[in-house]
């Protein structure tokens, strides 16, 4: 964060909670010697709010954020550089690097409605940065569904041991008889009489004339 980013005021009051944390007067700061660190904490100290940095970024305070920003695109949030935290009674608690920006506050309540204040923790530019990217790359990806006709799965085939036949499915359609021959009746895989059925007719033919013709001599005597 550049100091320009920060109003007059309130980055003297900084600079001065620095030089007083140094031991030295604030005329004899060397104001390039300040890290981002050692701002940011005199910052949140000077505003009189909490300082959110890097090591609190886990995974509970990730689920936290989540569950208000939910329904808000992260690439906002960036343009804003604002998170919303939780939610207490009509307070909304947000993150912000700009605590000071009354747009920002101004965003914050126009969303959030039910809410009538806005309380703030500090956090640097780069904090910031790693939370909301942290934020964007655990959203959910939006996943195509499966038309009716589509299948998620497809059948193994089935392997039978050596020697054994499937089942026969009761629910299988039936084949359909064949159809009928021009007389009416029902066709015949074979329908010509071989040689010999045709001699072994004929012998018991002859052999139940010949019972017959017997039968009608005794009547007859």
């Amino acid at each position: 964060m550049t100091n320009a980013e920060i109003p007059n005021q309130t980055l003297r009051e900084t600079h001065q909670a620095i030089a007083e944390r140094r031991g030295m007067n604030v005329a004899a700061l060397d104001k390039e010697s300040v890290s981002e660190s050692e701002l940011m904490s005199a910052l949140a100290y000077v505003l009189g709010i909490p300082l959110v940095e890097v090591e609190d970024l886990n995974d509970a305070f990730l689920a936290d954020c989540r569950a208000l920003t939910a329904e808000l695109e992260t690439d906002a949030l960036m343009d804003y550089q604002f998170v919303p935290l939780s939610r207490r009674g009509d307070t909304l608690i947000a993150i912000s690097s700009r605590p000071w920006d009354a747009t920002t506050t101004e965003v914050l309540l126009g969303y959030f409605q039910p809410c009538a204040r806005v309380k703030f923790a500090l956090a640097s530019p780069a904090c910031l940065t790693a939370l909301l990217e942290r934020l964007k790359a655990a959203e959910t990806k939006p996943t195509r569904s499966l038309s009716p006709t589509q299948s998620t799965t497809v059948p193994a085939p089935v392997v039978l041991p050596p020697g054994v036949r499937a089942a026969k499915n009761p629910d299988s359609p039936k084949p359909a008889p064949p159809p009928p021959s021009r007389s009416g009746s029902p066709q015949n895989d074979n329908p010509l009489l071989t040689s010999e059925d045709v001699t072994r007719l004929m012998n018991v033919l002859a052999g139940e004339i010949h019972r017959l013709t017997q039968q009608k001599s005794q009547r007859s005597l």
